[in-house]
Parts: structure tokens; sequence; C-alpha cells
């Protein structure tokens, strides 16, 4: 019993390079949306390169969902100075007049 490998179906090659190409547009997309909420989350939007490190993305990625975004602590200390100033004290400083 042989295998006729003369009708394998195939896709035209217009249809494959269509794929490619959506796939491609698809991608680059993506990769923009990721740059864009690292640069939001106050990181270097350089780190969506870490995408292509196998292992260490991964690493990247616990570290970036657990850890505290520098947004984040810029907020907390803007909020602790709001405080201070709606309290009326001054800087820990003593000799602030």
């Amino acid at each position: 019993m042989s295998i006729d490998t003369t009708t394998v179906n195939t896709l035209p090659v217009g249809a494959v390079v269509g794929l490619s190409l959506l796939g491609l547009v698809v991608a680059v997309v993506f990769f923009i949306a990721y740059i864009q909420i690292i640069r939001r989350a106050g990181y270097s939007g350089w780190w969506v390169l870490v995408w292509f490190v196998p292992v260490l993305n991964i690493v990247m990625l616990l570290i970036f969902a657990y850890r505290e975004w520098p947004i984040q602590r810029e907020l907390r200390e803007l909020r602790g100075w709001a405080d201070q100033i709606q309290r009326g004290s001054g800087p820990q400083d003593p000799t602030w007049k």
C-alpha cells in the first residue's frame, strides 16, 4: 500500500503571502501596544525586547506583575505630599520656616 503524493493539497502562493503579511501586521500592532503599556507603567519601552529572550521573558513578566511599578511609587509619594500640605505640616527639616 503506497501513498499517492501527487494530489497533496497546497495553498496558492498569494494566500500564503497574504496570510504572512496579515500575521506580520498583527504582530507589529501587538508589539506597539506592549510598548505603550510598559511605558505607561513607568518603565522604558525597551523592556519589550525581553519578549524575545526565552526564560528571561517569563521572569520579567512575573517581576512586572508583582513588583511596585514606578508610576505607582510616584503616585504614592505625591499623595503623601498632598496629605502633608492638607494637614499644614511642612518638610521634616527643623530649619524650615
